[in-house]
């Protein structure tokens, strides 16, 4: 008698397509954000009003923006999050006849299923709010399809040297697309261009499924620390670690400190490089939108990676001591090297916003550094403290007040700034 060795295996207990199905939290929050985002279609004209207002809609800009949305989720990808399997899985996984790629790979296809359904309801909703014809509804669907299969393509490999020039190359033909203000047949070709570049990053580095045992568990690890600070309330957890650099702290001065921190996480330039292309970009294409809300949250998510090193130290007393500094230099000299980073990005968003043949106010401008000092404020907030939630009741039930003002320090002092910026304008 032969016995076939199962091609899969479930652990026990497992929920299957991540609980939605079960009739539990999972299924009521997946039917409530589904209808939540739906109902979205059914009031295109009150959208297209707050969004347009009575200006005429800029369909190459709306084609633009869609090219840069790919582009953020192509980068999202190739942070390859999904290569991790649970350390008890895997040890069962190496005693069962069952290929553990075989679970990278499906996970592979869940996170890059979940980026196309997000990119594709964006592309859906913009161009039907916009009141888009058939040919920017097939140009939208080009862009997103050529993109999906450019990013599958560079995903399924290892990470190479040059995957963040992929992202940034399309940001920048959805600049160029919402500048020269490029058709709808225009932009199919555009499309077919990238549909083509996915041929050579096809090949290249170790396919993710072949990912060996302290790769998958460096990657359990870091789903590990994400799922903790969501479950705690504590975002400062995701703060990203500084990479090994050829500077010495000899001897350990904050300032020097601080720069080998930022520079440590130079890993985060081209993604800031990439917001400042989606500020601009956003700018031409929503034109009621004011651009001290694109320009500050646009610098408060670029600049947030180069101020962890700040929000290390605040976090550990113990480095601090053997630092020797009060808590003024500490944050001097870190805010000194994060508004030259600053600087950096507004000299980006600049040059970009030349090139896009557009124009910032002053107070768009103003929000670089107010975004600089909300980072200051956000990675200098104390621990959590759990002893004193201080639940209040509200229309959507019991909500922790004291919580939630610890969880929105440094972002509070950005919303008043944006919003005094916007009404001074």
């Amino acid at each position: 008698m032969v016995t076939f060795a199962p091609r899969r295996m479930r652990i026990p207990g497992r929920k299957r397509f991540g609980g939605i199905f079960s009739g539990d939290t999972a299924s009521f929050v997946f039917l409530f954000g589904f209808g939540f985002l739906f109902t979205a279609f059914f009031h295109v004209d009150a959208w297209r009003q707050a969004v347009y207002g009575s200006s005429v809609v800029d369909f190459p800009a709306v084609l633009g923006l869609l090219t840069l949305c790919c582009a953020v989720g192509w980068r999202g990808l190739l942070r390859r999050g999904f290569v991790w399997v649970e350390p008890a899985e895997l040890t069962w996984l190496d005693f069962a006849p069952v290929d553990r790629g075989r679970v990278v790979t499906l996970r592979l296809l869940g996170a890059w299923t979940g980026v196309v359904a997000v990119t594709g309801y964006l592309a859906a909703l913009m161009l039907a709010v916009g009141g888009a014809g058939l040919d920017q509804w097939r140009a939208g669907i080009a862009v997103v399809a050529a993109t999906a299969v450019v990013a599958f393509a560079s995903a399924r490999r290892t990470s190479l040297r040059f995957d963040a020039i992929g992202p940034l190359a399309l940001a920048v033909l959805g600049l160029a697309i919402a500048a020269l203000g490029l058709g709808p047949v225009t932009v199919q070709f555009v499309a077919a261009g990238v549909l083509v570049a996915a041929l050579p990053l096809a090949f290249g580095g170790e396919p993710v499924p072949r990912a060996g045992r302290a790769a998958l568990l460096a990657g359990w690890d870091g789903r590990v620390l994400r799922s903790v600070a969501v479950t705690f309330l504590d975002p400062m957890m995701l703060l990203p670690p500084s990479a090994p650099i050829g500077l010495s702290l000899r001897p350990p001065t904050p300032l020097r400190l601080a720069v080998a921190g930022t520079l440590g996480r130079s890993r985060y330039a081209g993604a800031a490089v990439l917001v400042g292309f989606a500020v601009v970009v956003a700018h031409i294409a929503l034109p009621t939108l004011p651009g001290a809300v694109l320009a500050g949250l646009g610098a408060y998510v670029a600049l947030t990676p180069f101020g962890a090193g700040l929000g290390e130290l605040w976090r550990n007393p113990g480095r601090r001591r053997w630092l020797g500094s009060a808590n003024r230099e500490l944050v001097l000299a870190h805010g000194v090297v994060l508004a030259v980073a600053g600087l950096l990005w507004a000299g980006v968003l600049a040059v970009v916003t030349l090139a896009g043949g557009t124009s910032f106010g002053l107070g768009s401008w103003l929000a670089v550094p107010l975004a600089v000092l909300s980072i200051l404020r956000t990675v200098t907030r104390t621990a959590v403290d759990y002893a004193n939630p201080g639940f209040v009741d509200t229309p959507m039930g019991p909500m922790p007040a004291n919580l939630t003002r610890q969880l929105f320090r440094g972002p509070d002092l950005l919303l008043v700034g944006i919003v005094v910026l916007s009404a001074a304008v």
